[in-house]
């Protein structure tokens, strides 16, 4: 997750670049071999606030979709794919860009 583009709710783009760091990458905890790259959205409160957020690996990952993904109060990621870990594949669905958990 070197760098991401955020959007604020009055419509600012935003650039981070978080650079390479000294850190050794961490490993995927589900299969223990590729790189973490993503991070789960599923969403453990009703509102969305609250995700998931299990580390995963591009291997682990499945993408539902890709819409707009609020990362804080604020900031939206604009056009980011929607990713769920293994623990909740088959146990949520995308509508209008929007992850909501399966019924």
């Amino acid at each position: 997750m070197p760098c991401e583009w955020l959007k604020t709710d009055d419509g600012i783009v935003i650039h981070i670049n978080r650079g390479r760091g000294r850190a050794k990458p961490k490993t995927c905890p589900f299969c223990n071999k590729g790189k973490v790259s993503k991070l789960c959205d599923y969403p453990l409160t009703e509102d969305g606030k609250k995700t998931c957020d299990a580390e995963m690996c591009d291997g682990c990952a499945r993408t539902l979709g890709r819409g707009d993904v609020r990362v804080s109060e604020h900031l939206i990621r604009p056009n980011d794919t929607i990713d769920v870990c293994p623990t909740h594949r088959g146990t949520a669905v995308v509508v209008d860009g929007k992850i909501f958990p399966h019924d």
